[in-house]
């Protein structure tokens, strides 16, 4: 059997390592990441965080010493120093600034692999990524990119991905549709008190997500009642592997999603608008699930919507002019050189229909400000409701339990051969 050390050092020589913690490798009290050189990427810090404590603590500044919030550790890992996470009493995080403009910032179409060493010891929930819920209101959160467990009536990994950062369906009233739906959901289940690797890969070329679980993806057909309720499929969906078109959302390239419609009228089950500041563009598609004859109004009643989208600061516009694109898919208009995006402008867009010559709202409003995007945290989901610990809270009956032995992300979609050979996890091994 292999050595703490000769497992260490295996994932560090895996190329295109953009970041392994094995929580042994400290600066300065910090857990501290190692990288593949070829990408001359600098080591991310990782601080203890306590829910409704602003502060970012070092391991030897940590001032909680009660049984849910102490440091504890265990050593039978496959790194040998496994740090307890314990919903948000105890967690970790990278402030966002400090991989802000780096490869570990997962967005967009770009290629990833995240790996995550983890034994379950209670309730389950994130592993680690880059995930705020907003509490789960359907147009705020700061989603990217996380692994879970847990969810969805569901014992396996879990690849969560995010297009809009806030709720992937805002248009459906199905019970759930206020959170994220978008997800590959390994077919494997595993059971707490045991040593597993989870993974999840993207690729953006084959707009595929996959989620494994110790090196293997166990194929899983399953449908969600939120995108039948949107998309009313003929069939079982894959949720493993899991289709994912959109691009990763950032705080400044996301996509917008209206709500209001009948789909069963109109044979539109989506409108959204791709919004890219960094580009500088703004562009409108939709998703037509198609009509029976007898089902659908005629064809040019249902072609009539517009989108209407505009940028405001202190309540007054900086495009100059409300922005309007018709429905025609991939209809792009692009913005003006100027002026400049900052945190805090305020997006408000909202989409029309034509009825009978005159051009109606259809649902609401949408509004939302450009945020800061959000940490990368370890055992700990932001926004669940609330980061409070407050009386009455709901915030920790949704956070994980959990051992974290080892985080590592790659750039680039590792093989299942790469990944069993990381995964350093046996049948039964730290079982209690």
């Amino acid at each position: 059997m292999a050595t703490v050390e000769q497992n260490i050092q295996q994932v560090s020589d895996t190329p295109g390592l953009i970041a392994f913690w094995d929580f042994n490798k400290t600066t300065a009290g910090k857990w501290t990441s190692v990288s593949d050189p070829a990408l001359t990427v600098d080591s991310f810090a990782v601080s203890i965080r306590h829910i409704g404590d602003d502060k970012h603590y070092s391991t030897d500044q940590w001032p909680y010493k009660d049984h849910k919030s102490a440091l504890w550790f265990s050593f039978d890992g496959p790194f040998g120093k496994a740090v307890r996470f314990n919903k948000g009493y105890i967690y970790g995080s990278i402030k966002r600034k400090d991989f802000e403009k780096t490869a570990l910032n997962l967005n967009g179409k770009k290629p990833f692999t995240l790996i995550t060493w983890t034994q379950f010891v209670g309730d389950r929930h994130m592993v680690a990524g880059i995930w705020d819920e907003g509490g789960w209101n359907r147009y705020s959160g700061r989603r990217q990119v996380a692994l879970f467990a847990g969810l969805f009536n569901q014992k396996g990994t879990i690849a969560h991905v995010s297009a809009t950062g806030a709720a992937s369906f805002p248009q459906s009233q199905v019970n759930g549709a206020q959170y994220a739906r978008l997800r590959a959901i390994d077919g494997q289940a595993f059971e707490n008190n045991q040593w597993v690797a989870m993974a999840m890969t993207y690729a953006p070329d084959k707009n595929e997500v996959k989620a494994y679980l110790n090196g293997k993806m166990t194929a899983l057909k399953l449908n969600d009642p939120v995108t039948q309720d949107v998309y009313r499929f003929n069939q079982v969906q894959s949720a493993n592997p899991f289709t994912f078109h959109l691009p990763i959302y950032s705080p400044k390239a996301f996509v917008i999603k209206y709500n209001g419609y009948g789909h069963k009228e109109t044979g539109i089950g989506e409108h959204r608008l791709l919004v890219d500041l960094n580009a500088r563009h703004i562009t409108y598609q939709n998703t037509n699930i198609g009509l029976s004859e007898s089902e659908s109004e005629s064809e040019s009643e249902s072609e009539k919507f517009r989108v209407l989208f505009d940028i405001r600061r202190n309540g007054k516009t900086i495009l100059g002019n409300e922005l309007m694109l018709h429905r025609q898919q991939g209809h792009r208009v692009s913005l003006s050189p100027k002026p400049s995006f900052q945190i805090g402008d305020k997006i408000v867009s909202k989409l029309e229909h034509l009825k009978q010559g005159t051009w109606v709202q259809v649902g609401a409003i949408i509004t939302t400000d450009l945020k800061e995007g959000a940490p990368f945290t370890f055992g700990r989901a932001l926004g669940l409701g609330s980061d409070s610990l407050e009386l009455g809270s709901n915030s920790l009956e949704h956070g994980s339990q959990l051992y974290l032995d080892g985080v590592a992300v790659f750039n680039r979609v590792l093989s299942s051969n790469e990944l069993k050979r990381l995964s350093f996890v046996s049948p039964g091994m730290g079982s209690k």
